[in-house]
């Protein structure tokens, strides 16, 4: 066989290779025969028919001892390479080579997370073998700290090791996270994680041959919510063992089998010390006429009082609102707004007479209680909320007035049932001086409810002269008006981000003759002032309007009119418009950016990952889909690794399958595991990438609180980022008094981080 002069000596070994294939079985030849050195293409294409003395065999070239050589470098990157080779190969002798390398604790690398995470997820395919088995539970274990228990990576590690042992179904591997979850701690909740996730076909390969199932097991086949369990359980109500008789009653409350009811209603009757709080949790949770007098029991007493107002809030009963209120003052501080909100959620005329009287005696809790009649149903709370913003001490009382305004808009928002006289008074305080509270109230509430429109309401707005407040409140307001409304902000964004205030080529603002007049006549030195500062202070410095404006790049997630350089100064100045200009910078991505691009994948905010995970779904280059594929690898924050998924969603490269399948079977996060089979099955992930949804109705409200008087100031007009919880960063500004009002929220916990930009002291509550 002959090869063209010139062939890469990789070329011409495989075409060898291949021509031996097709040739048939080969005969059979001396051990000692080694394989031909691929030099045919050096020499004229004449193959040497004897190799050469010294020669290495393709065995040596290619195989296990390489895998094995990599293992044992000081190099990580090499120790990686070594891992996914022995992987590959999947034979018994790469794994137990790899294993053979794991259990030397002074090689190099065994104990970096990230050479042991790789190899969890190269041993995986290979679960169902004893060696296998026994190693992936020794990194299931949090007994070794030097393993990566103490690492960021340490709990995916012990997540990626439980679901490789789960997902095989057999009942020694299920054997291994079961009594991990006997034993408890780290390990426990990383198997309890797994089993959920890849339940067992039977129920008896969790139980195994137990001739008594531990409290702890009972409680997770509770929470496992699989029926077959009950008759596992019941038995256990009638044992001697008073722990597991308390355990199997929790459980089988939890499936929602009422053969608890008569056991919790024999304890109620003789209650016995630590036996009230499970009685009154199974009674809340299978809905017997006595759970709100058990619950409002728990409240009353010392010990008790924290688990009565989780029961609270697990069963809401309107029976239950005087008790809540009876136990608010003797909460811990951080408690007593959770104790507000299950007030609300009680509902009926007496929660909302508890809700007037906290508003009325309780100053600090007014915002919670304001909320929870906002987002209370009923006549009752709708008159409460309109007796703030329009009863007779509105009229003497700003902050309440202020306060009962923000209310109704959370209403009309959330439970469309807005009081009548909302819209009036709206609009009257429209008329409020510019750079008031109570014009931004009337603004935001304006825009939100669709009474105005955001561009409308800003009116003209430079640089130098524009009313903030109004600005800041619009483009909250816009959020709840969906992306047309947020579009329309983009030219006044363009104006405002614009490096040292100019407006951007072609930027306009729209504006009414009336508005351009009041704020000609009513613009403060200090915006102006501010403005000024703004420009000096270079490139990413960045005016607070244009920290609201930003939201525009929530209906444009590639940045529109913004120059690119621009952009690269923002995603990096880590101000609240860092993560979306981070993702338009990522959709633009170029020889010239993608070392910047590469810098913010890498950088230590998590947030701005996730965004830059996103632009990179829709980059222009085709390499991007690798940045996506190495970001996965040791991205320790579940947040980050969905957006990367998202992202990897959105590519065509063939590149994006090897992740989307190593995270749909083996990601610790239900909801990477769930993003990743929809884009494997074909759906698309788009949600991160609309700014509304039809889920997204809910509303944040933030006072931001000052720990020290002499910090009253850092509150007004504060730039802050909120994360919502599908991960997309929305860069607001609060009011002038120091309130957040943000709309088209999905549910969820969301996150919201204050600026830097005022004196240490300040708490968002």
């Amino acid at each position: 066989m002959r090869f063209l002069p010139g062939t890469p000596r990789a070329l011409g070994l495989a075409a060898a290779l291949a021509a031996t294939a097709m040739a048939g079985p080969a005969a059979p030849q001396p051990a000692s025969r080694t394989a031909r050195a691929p030099r045919a293409a050096e020499e004229g294409g004449k193959a040497p028919a004897r190799a050469e003395a010294g020669a290495t065999p393709l065995r040596g070239s290619l195989g296990v001892p390489v895998g094995e050589r990599l293992l044992s470098s000081s190099d990580p990157a090499a120790r990686l390479r070594g891992i996914e080779r022995l992987g590959a190969i999947g034979t018994e002798e790469a794994v137990s080579a790899l294993l053979a390398a794991l259990e030397q604790h002074g090689a190099p690398g065994s104990r970096d997370p990230r050479t042991r995470l790789a190899a969890v997820r190269a041993l995986a395919p290979h679960a169902q073998r004893d060696s296998v088995r026994q190693q992936l539970a020794r990194e299931l274990s949090e007994s070794a700290p030097a393993r990566g228990a103490a690492s960021p990576l340490g709990e995916v590690l012990r997540g990626t090791a439980a679901l490789a042992l789960a997902r095989t179904g057999e009942r020694r591997a299920l054997g291994v996270l079961v009594n991990a979850i006997v034993q408890g701690g780290a390990a426990g909740e990383a198997a309890a994680r797994a089993i959920k996730a890849h339940p067992p076909a039977s129920l008896q390969l969790l139980l195994g041959s137990r001739k008594r199932i531990e409290p702890a097991l009972a409680r997770f086949l509770g929470d496992l919510g699989d029926l077959r369990a009950i008759a596992a359980l019941r038995p256990m109500l009638e044992g001697g063992d008073r722990a597991a008789q308390v355990a199997a009653a929790r459980a089988l409350a939890r499936l929602g089998d009422e053969a608890a009811l008569a056991k919790a209603r024999a304890w109620l009757r003789k209650p016995e010390p630590g036996l009230f709080e499970p009685t009154a949790e199974i009674l809340v949770y299978l809905g017997a006429p006595e759970a709100a007098d058990a619950v409002a029991a728990l409240l009353g007493s010392e010990l008790g009082r924290m688990e009565g107002l989780r029961l609270a809030e697990l069963g809401p009963a309107e029976r239950l609102a005087p008790a809540l209120a009876r136990a608010l003052p003797l909460l811990p501080d951080d408690a007593r707004p959770r104790a507000v909100a299950a007030i609300g959620r009680a509902g009926g005329a007496e929660a909302a007479r508890q809700l007037r009287r906290i508003l009325n005696e309780r100053p600090e809790l007014a915002t919670a209680a304001a909320f929870a009649l906002a987002t209370m149903p009923g006549a009752e709370a709708r008159a409460a909320v309109a007796e703030l913003f329009d009863g007779p001490r509105a009229a003497k009382d700003a902050d309440l007035r202020r306060l009962g305004l923000r209310a109704g808009v959370v209403r009309g928002l959330v439970l469309r049932d807005a009081p009548e006289a909302l819209e009036k008074r709206l609009l009257a305080a429209l008329a409020a001086p510019i750079g008031s509270s109570d014009r931004a109230v009337g603004v935001f509430g304006a825009v939100a409810l669709g009474l105005r429109d955001a561009v409308d309401v800003v009116g003209a707005c430079s640089p130098s002269s524009c009313d903030r407040a109004a600005v800041h409140a619009a483009a909250r307001g816009a959020l709840a008006r969906g992306e047309r409304a947020l579009a329309a902000l983009a030219p006044l964004f363009a104006a405002l981000a614009a490096p040292g205030g100019d407006p951007a080529p072609g930027a306009a603002s729209a504006a009414s003759a009336a508005s351009a007049a009041s704020a000609a006549s009513a613009a403060s030195a200090a915006s102006a002032a501010s403005a000024a500062s703004a420009a000096k202070s270079g490139d990413a410095a960045l005016d607070a309007a244009a920290i609201s404006a930003g939201v525009a790049l929530l209906a444009e997630p590639g940045g529109g009119a913004i120059a690119t350089s621009r952009l690269a100064a923002l995603a990096e100045a880590g101000g609240p418009l860092s993560p979306l200009a981070a993702r338009a910078l990522a959709s633009r991505d170029d020889e010239v950016v993608r070392g910047r691009i590469e810098r913010l994948l890498e950088g230590s905010d998590p947030v701005v990952r996730a965004h830059v995970a996103l632009g990179l779904g829709s980059d222009p280059m085709p390499d991007s889909v690798s940045l996506l594929a190495r970001a996965y690898r040791f991205e320790d924050d579940p947040a980050v690794r969905r957006a990367i998924v998202r992202g990897l969603s959105r590519r065509a490269e063939v590149q994006r399958r090897r992740v989307l399948v190593a995270a749909r079977d083996l990601d610790p996060d239900e909801g990477v595991r769930a993003l990743a089979r929809a884009a494997l099955s074909g759906a698309g992930a788009r949600a991160l990438d609309m700014p509304r949804s039809a889920l997204a109705t809910g509303v944040v409200w933030v006072a931001i609180v000052p720990n020290d008087r002499s910090a009253s100031g850092s509150a007004s007009s504060r730039p802050a980022r909120l994360v919502r919880p599908d991960g997309l960063a929305v860069p607001v500004v609060a009011d002038p008094d120091g309130v957040l009002l943000v709309p088209a929220v999905p549910p969820g916990a969301s996150a919201v981080l204050l600026a830097p930009a005022a004196p240490p002291g300040d708490a968002g509550s």
